[in-house]
């Protein structure tokens, strides 16, 4: 388990990950620019886009003035994705080359097919692309985001190089327990987007309840159960308070009985009948439509 925030996790292909991002989907303009050179400079070293969000080139400027101001652009990993209107081999590739222009790196640490298609084909020959990209060497390792077993399993089956990651939604009340078992169990490691379920974590009153014992925020709380679970969060923020703040999680520590009240949220029965309905070979799950993250 990570322990600082330049802590990091291997991946299957030996590369290594930092234990704890930032998210930035939403956030465009100076805002995106002025929020990732904050978090770098704060000691954040894992900084998470996408080609849908819009904001790369802003975001890249946020990372090329920490690099201008003396942080290592070996220290600091770069997460992109394709969007689902661009999948297949040519497109991919394309989308990968515009990424990489926008952002002004000459690589990324992980690049991602950022939805399943509905056509396992689909994913098939987009992760062909990502694996050419892979060995380029433009990409350090290569992944999927909010792909379910049913997604996974065929692209596992093909797959010359196996995904290194899987980000997914994952806060406490939606745990996607099964999701993250069989990414732990094929050597996936996964990431949590949302993982203060955007700002509303601290109504839940459990968290409070933790928050108030060990002296933190519901947030806190939130983000330090995922770590403690091996997912690695990346909690979006703008405000230079909170980007410190989500920071502040490795000074304390939640017991085996603080776990439990909290993967236990997922008991209820609106979650249950999400579980159900992601279960893969299901109607639901195959037929289900896809939000972006």
């Amino acid at each position: 388990m990570v322990e600082s925030l330049l802590d990091r996790m291997p991946l299957n292909n030996g590369y290594t990950i930092p234990g704890l991002g930032l998210g930035t989907s939403g956030m465009t303009g100076r805002e995106a620019e002025d929020a990732v050179f904050s978090a770098i400079m704060k000691g954040y070293r894992l900084i998470d886009t996408a080609s849908h969000y819009d904001n790369e080139e802003d975001v890249g400027r946020g990372i090329n003035r920490a690099v201008s101001s003396g942080i290592p652009r070996d220290e600091i990993f770069v997460i992109t994705k394709v969007w689902k209107t661009d999948m297949g081999l040519e497109q991919a590739t394309a989308s990968f080359e515009a990424s990489l222009e926008r952002l002004n790196l000459a690589y990324v640490d992980l690049f991602l097919i950022h939805w399943p298609d509905k056509d396992d084909e689909v994913n098939l020959a987009t992760w062909r692309a990502l694996e050419e990209i892979y060995e380029s060497g433009r990409a350090q390792a290569i992944g999927v985001s909010n792909f379910k077993r049913g997604d996974l399993i065929p692209l596992l089956k093909e797959a010359k190089v196996r995904p290194a990651v899987n980000q997914y939604e994952i806060y406490p009340g939606h745990s996607e327990q099964d999701t993250n078992d069989y990414c732990d169990s094929e050597n996936i490691v996964s990431i949590g987007y949302s993982p203060i379920k955007r700002g509303k974590i601290s109504k839940e009153n459990k968290l409070m309840t933790l928050a108030k014992k060990h002296n933190k925020t519901p947030e806190q709380i939130a983000l330090r159960w995922s770590i403690q679970r091996a997912v690695i969060p990346i909690p979006k923020s703008s405000d230079k308070e909170h980007i410190a703040q989500n920071a502040d999680v490795f000074d304390f520590f939640l017991s085996d009985e603080d776990m439990n009240l909290l993967n236990n949220l997922d008991a209820n029965p609106k979650e249950k009948n999400r579980l159900r309905d992601n279960m893969p070979g299901t109607i639901e799950h195959r037929n289900k439509g896809h939000r972006k993250s």
